[in-house]
């Protein structure tokens, strides 16, 4: 019978050397998570024009036609004139 090698009880702590191609997977699967997550932040970050030095025109601009009291948007339904009754006289 073959003696025991030192540290191979249980409980020693050793354990055996992983394989090379396992470490590379690990690293290039991590390296691929912080490529997509850093590319995900700055694809989807808010506020993308504020570095802009371009002032937005604050203008505004009146459509209504002189003498038009009200408009309607294209399409809308129209109302009909709203109609008084006659006044009814009590004896």
């Amino acid at each position: 019978m073959s003696p025991q090698r030192k540290g191979s009880r249980r409980g020693s702590g050793w354990k055996p050397p992983r394989d090379r191609r396992e470490v590379v997977v690990a690293i290039l699967a991590s390296l691929v998570v912080i490529v997509v997550t850093v590319s995900l932040v700055w694809f989807l970050r808010p506020n993308r024009d504020s570095g802009s030095t371009s002032v937005p025109d604050t203008v505004a601009t009146s459509s209504t036609v002189p003498g038009e009291a009200t408009t309607t948007a294209p399409g809308a339904a129209t109302t009909a004139p709203a109609t008084t009754a006659p006044a009814s006289s009590t004896p």
